[in-house]
């Protein structure tokens, strides 16, 4: 009788530990902050230039006041910050104010350049955002010199693309600077035919939960994106990409959103750094 008691007692305890052992993977896999870097190299860079993209931040805090994200981007030292989009979920206002206060602090330390995404597609809080000196890009460009290189910013902030979409609608190319598109939603094709040198994109979340050798699980309604299994295209749902001569950056972002899940796909902050061809 005792051995039996025994017996389940270790059961319950081997199973309290495998939940207490869950729990713990799936909050470090869901809520701490990992660093991606990557780096482009063109013959348009004449110096180091660190940029570090922020996306789809959903609402979400990671240490009191976003201290420790603020501390992470400080350690990069970054020439300027991009924002692409989704830094609330709409009708959260207290998410809404979390996205203000984070953006708030770090533009009285960087140039800090952003784009919405459909979430955050609001005119108070973009407004709100150009009174604290954020340059907010909404189908707008900004010439910067970073160095001694020469940066042309383009903002766009569209919710889809129609199939006539041209960037050249819009802006005039300036071919002898390195040209970088930011936009919540990614269109190589498109971006590539105008001629963007590098494009900066959220919106996938990387998908949230991926698998090794298949990618993302699912991303919109999509299963296996990557693969191309339902749709016989592949979709971008995290790193880089290029066609051409363009360079396409996709990050997974910093928030959870429809379910706080994450899976081999940490909350991240890009980090970009362009260096010169040699």
């Amino acid at each position: 009788m005792k051995q039996n008691v025994k017996r389940k007692r270790r059961h319950w305890l081997g199973f309290l530990l495998f939940l207490l052992v869950l729990v713990a993977f799936w909050w470090f896999e869901t809520f701490t902050l990992t660093v991606s870097e990557v780096t482009v190299k063109h013959e348009k860079i004449k110096n180091d230039i660190t940029i570090v993209q922020l996306t789809d931040l959903h609402g979400a805090s990671f240490g009191i006041n976003n201290s420790t994200l603020i501390k992470k981007i400080d350690n990069e030292s970054p020439d300027l910050i991009a924002i692409t989009g989704d830094m609330y979920t709409h009708s959260d206002r207290s998410g809404r104010e979390t996205a203000t206060r984070l953006i708030t602090d770090l533009s009285k330390k960087y140039p800090v350049y952003l784009v919405n995404g459909e979430h955050d597609n609001n005119d108070e809080f973009l407004s709100d955002l150009k009174e604290r000196n954020v340059h907010v890009l909404d189908y707008r460009k900004e010439k910067i010199t970073v160095g001694n290189t020469d940066l042309t910013l383009y903002g766009i902030n569209n919710l889809y693309y129609s199939p006539t979409f041209d960037l050249a609608n819009e802006f005039t190319l300036d071919p002898n600077q390195y040209n970088i598109l930011l936009a919540h939603i990614d269109n190589l094709e498109a971006f590539s035919r105008f001629g963007i040198d590098l494009s900066l994109c959220g919106d996938t979340h990387g998908g949230q939960v991926r698998l090794p050798f298949v990618g993302a699980l699912n991303n919109q309604g999509i299963w296996f994106p990557e693969r191309g299994v339902n749709t016989g295209s592949i979709t971008r749902t995290k790193g880089l990409y290029t066609k051409g001569d363009s360079t396409l950056f996709v990050s997974s972002g910093l928030g959870n959103y429809p379910v706080p899940i994450r899976f081999m796909n940490r909350p991240e902050i890009a980090v970009i750094h362009l260096q010169p061809e040699i």
